[in-house]
């Protein structure tokens, strides 16, 4: 995509501090064990950035929100699989016993969305530089194995950056009408 060379440096200049300043809020991803050979896997992903990092990392930051902000759909989708193709390539879910649990039944943001972001991005950058703080987009998988799954072991790609892993296992009960539930604990 082409845009004319004196507006694009103008907005990069104004937004470029902008784009680095911002307070990134953690990456993260949740594994919950749903049954003995079942985990789901969510993640939390500052995405714009993981996207730059993934498809054109020797742009600025700035460049990049412009030009994928202001995509084609199309153009954007065939951009957004390249990445997420990448992306689950790279995420590596494995059992105690070292056998490669594979994630499977991927759900990504669409394109629609994603471009949304990086236009709410762009706009907050302008108007309040240093109040920024960019929402994580949610991302899901999960595993399924023939065996108990006791323990895993998992690897995210390097444009994800650091990753805070919450796990567990939900206690589950019923409660039938009109009665209390057991003491529930955490």
């Amino acid at each position: 995509m082409k845009v004319l060379p004196a507006v694009a440096l103008g907005l990069t200049l104004i937004l470029a501090p902008a784009m680095r300043a911002h307070d990134l809020q953690d990456n993260r991803a949740t594994l919950v064990l749903r049954d003995n050979s079942h985990v789901s896997l969510t993640l939390y992903i500052a995405y714009a950035d993981a996207l730059h990092a993934a498809l054109a990392p020797q742009q600025p930051i700035a460049e990049f929100m412009m030009v994928y902000s202001a995509m084609k759909p199309e153009l954007l989708q065939k951009e957004l699989l390249r990445a997420q193709a990448k992306f689950q390539a790279e995420t590596r879910l494995y059992q105690a016993s070292g056998k490669e649990l594979p994630l499977a039944n991927w759900v990504w943001p669409d394109a629609k969305q994603v471009q949304a972001m990086l236009q709410q991005r762009i706009m907050q950058a302008m108007v309040d530089p240093a109040g920024h703080h960019e929402e994580p987009l949610e991302i899901r998988a999960d595993a399924n194995s023939r065996e108990e799954i006791t323990a895993v072991r998992i690897q995210f790609p390097e444009e994800f950056q650091r990753v805070l892993v919450v796990s567990y296992r939900p206690n589950q009960l019923w409660v039938e009408p009109k009665s209390w539930s057991p003491a529930i604990r955490f």
